[in-house]
């Protein structure tokens, strides 16, 4: 599979459309439908933001490998790849777990 289908996979079975994960990732919609089908390269920069927003890992993406602890790494790419939860539910839980993580482990 390639790169392109992958994320096209990944960006369907979390329910979002093109716009959607566009509008998540401060890009254009036909550039996302432009690397969906494979006629354009993420830069790296962007690979990283769109592993972060599917709730998969930049391994993953890349090669379709899942890691040992499976597709999902990370308490807020989880809670962003829940299809269980609404966008509400979603931005409350990760409000949540920033403010955790700020006050816990100050940068």
């Amino acid at each position: 599979m390639t790169f392109g289908k992958r994320m096209r996979k990944r960006r369907e079975s979390l329910g979002l459309t093109q716009e959607e994960l566009a509008k998540m990732l401060n890009v254009t919609s036909q550039h996302i439908s432009a690397i969906e089908q494979d006629k354009r390269a993420p830069s790296l920069d962007f690979l990283a933001r769109l592993a972060e927003e599917l709730g998969v890992s930049f391994d993953f993406l890349i090669t379709g490998k899942e890691g040992k602890e499976g597709e999902v790494v990370g308490i807020i790419p989880a809670i962003k790849a829940d299809k269980r939860l609404n966008t509400k539910t979603k931005k409350i839980l990760i409000s949540i777990v920033e403010a955790f993580y700020e006050a816990n482990f100050p940068k």
